[in-house]
């Protein structure tokens, strides 16, 4: 009898509406606003709302309005009080890696949360890689150098438990932030979990490139090069992609629940996207994206 009169949960239906509310507006560009570092931001505000949808919610009508009134009482409370703390700042860790004499290049970076800002360095430079990182409380970087003849082998990651922040956000300044050398070729491989990828490759030599990432948003501003292979995986979030006007793209996006914005003029071939002109195109790529939930979008 008791399990015939239990109430329906409304912790899970209200937080889907309620995100896909807004992306919704959000994508008709309505409001301006990084939904991902909302998520990254009050992910503990889910827990919260969860919790007392379990504790008192499903008692009663009463019950699940007082739930909702306090989640967004807390939800008020912590986006004010929030926004007016400085920023938390963390004791950075320098790198510089000298050029040498590699020619080539392979990167892995594996940062566990935060935000990955990865870009070229200035034509010439005498460094292979150079940046910054701030790690969270708890969180060590990890760092293995390996050069063999005209080919370097550069891994950074992270270690040890991180404290992650509880209500902190990461959008303004990069917890990695991270220059490459522009005239080595370089295979790029990322295995990131949580937070925000920025990667501006637009003036480095890019061989191949994978990325995985858990939970966030990656953003991508590819070359013009000839023949690379792109591969971006992720589990629930955005990525966005900037392709060159001058670079031919065949791409394959799948996305489970969600949606993939392509340009207009772009062609439908099996499963595959393509730009025009893609086959007189002088550079082209290759290119593989696979996500779980959440969109996709090209321009």
């Amino acid at each position: 009898m008791n399990d015939r009169h239990r109430r329906p949960s409304i912790a899970g239906p209200i937080i889907l509406i309620s995100i896909g509310v807004i992306f919704l507006l959000n994508n008709l560009d309505v409001i301006e606003l990084n939904v991902w570092d909302v998520i990254m931001r009050f992910w503990p505000i889910l827990l919260i709302a969860i919790g007392l949808d379990i504790l008192i919610g499903r008692r009663s009508a009463w019950g699940s309005a007082i739930a909702v009134v306090v989640v967004l009482a807390i939800l008020a409370g912590g986006i004010i009080f929030f926004d007016n703390q400085s920023q938390w700042t963390y004791a950075s860790e320098n790198f510089e890696i000298p050029l040498g004499n590699a020619e080539e290049a392979t990167f892995s970076l594996d940062p566990a949360l935060g935000y990955l800002l990865v870009d070229a360095l200035p034509r010439g430079s005498k460094l292979l890689l150079q940046g910054e990182v701030r790690p969270f409380s708890g969180e060590e970087i990890g760092k293995t150098v390996d050069f063999s003849g005209t080919r370097a082998t550069i891994d950074l990651r992270t270690e040890g438990v991180i404290v992650a922040p509880f209500f902190g956000g990461w959008s303004d300044q990069p917890s990695w932030d991270l220059a490459l050398h522009p005239e080595v070729t370089t295979d790029l491989i990322v295995d990131f979990g949580v937070g925000k990828a920025e990667l501006d490759l637009q003036d480095l030599q890019i061989n191949e490139l994978h990325v995985e990432q858990g939970l966030g948003q990656m953003i991508l501003l590819l070359p013009s090069m000839d023949n690379m292979d792109i591969i971006l995986e992720g589990g629930i979030g955005e990525i966005q992609v900037v392709i060159p006007e001058d670079v031919g793209v065949r791409l394959r996006a799948g996305v489970g629940i969600g949606n993939v914005l392509v340009p207009s003029d772009y062609t439908h071939d099996g499963d595959f996207y393509l730009s025009p002109g893609y086959a007189a195109a002088v550079s082209q790529i290759e290119m593989v994206i696979d996500l779980g939930i959440g969109s996709v979008r090209v321009r």
